[in-house]
């Protein structure tokens, strides 16, 4: 038979051992009626040549139905959204290397479910991950993120596959703040300047180390006059920031890019933490501390905000709990 007229199926592509995986996987790779047609989906650890071929007989002629309007087109596989979000969606964007990480750290929870199964994996992430609120937080908003955008731009699926998903709200209002003395403590007891410099910047800019510091490159400083500043682009909540470059860090800056993995840097700050005797302190309670200087100086919950770039006053809220001392120098000035 020649040419391809309706029904003629050309790229077969059978099932195989997927190495990397350990693994046997299923692809459908086919152009139906002048239309090309993909699927792929990584079949369980337990399963033989046998029952590879097995499924793959089978679902190669459900998948066909579907291509030729027999049967209804099914749900996609969320690591199919993820794709595409990753690739369509925010590619380019500052966001998209976060995102990706994210989401990695995600990919076996979701491998090879379908995005009908995305409230289950959620659920399951949240009980059963050993994780801080913060980042089950995160991660399932990207995953929620990918997947409403491959419905919404790629009809991947019928319905909203994010409708009954399940993204708990972060709970990070932790109190834990260095003051200068315990900084200088903590710098001098690092081994990696590197990882030295951008704690500092950490520090004294408020910023998020991860999404906001390790994207900077020298392009983002910006001189006005004699005082510098910091082009951080659009953040989460977004809206545009520029931050004010503290003496304290303008050698740091120098450094700028940071081109290591974030877990190379996180581990020399867990060593310095440990050496320094603050093994409590997180990398991001650098920017909580920030908000505690700034109070303890005579700053307002409105210049934390503006520091910190929060969306409303209400999120600078967590820290009115530093206000107590402060208030206590301000009244015993009173008549004096």
């Amino acid at each position: 038979m020649g040419g391809n007229g309706p029904g003629r199926i050309q790229g077969k592509m059978p099932v195989y051992h997927d190495k990397q995986k350990g693994r046997w996987r299923f692809t459908f790779n086919r152009i139906v009626s002048g239309r090309r047609h993909r699927a792929s989906r990584l079949l369980p650890k337990a399963w033989n040549r046998s029952r590879a071929e097995a499924y793959d007989h089978q679902e190669t002629g459900r998948l066909y139905a579907v291509a030729t309007g027999i049967e209804q087109r099914p749900d996609g596989l969320i690591e199919e959204s993820v794709r595409l979000y990753l690739s369509h969606g925010i590619a380019g964007k500052r966001s998209h290397d976060p995102a990706a990480r994210h989401l990695a750290a995600l990919l076996p929870w979701y491998e090879g479910r379908a995005l009908t199964e995305l409230p289950e994996v959620s659920r399951r992430y949240v009980t059963e991950a050993k994780l801080t609120s913060s980042t089950v937080h995160v991660r399932l908003a990207w995953l929620k993120a990918a997947c409403r955008y491959a419905w919404k731009h790629h009809a991947v699926c019928q319905h909203d596959p994010t409708a009954r998903m399940t993204v708990p709200a972060a709970n990070d209002e932790r109190q834990h703040y260095l003051t200068i003395p315990q900084l200088k403590r903590l710098l001098k007891a690092f081994d990696d300047p590197e990882a030295a410099a951008l704690t500092r910047i950490a520090f004294y800019t408020g910023l998020r180390w991860i999404t906001e510091i390790l994207p900077l490159t020298p392009d983002d400083l910006r001189p006005a006059r004699n005082e510098t500043w910091i082009s951080v682009g659009i953040t989460k909540n977004g809206t545009p920031r520029m931050v004010p470059v503290h003496p304290a860090i303008e050698r740091d800056l120098k450094r700028l890019p940071f081109t290591r993995p974030a877990r190379a840097y996180y581990s020399a700050f867990q060593r310095a933490r440990s050496k320094a005797g603050l093994g409590h302190i997180r990398m991001h309670d650098l920017r909580h501390s920030l908000a505690s200087e700034i109070i303890s100086r005579g700053g307002t919950l409105a210049d934390v905000q503006g520091a910190l770039h929060h969306k409303s006053v209400a999120s600078s809220r967590r820290y009115a709990h530093l206000y107590p001392s402060r208030l206590r120098s301000i009244m015993l000035k009173v008549g004096r």
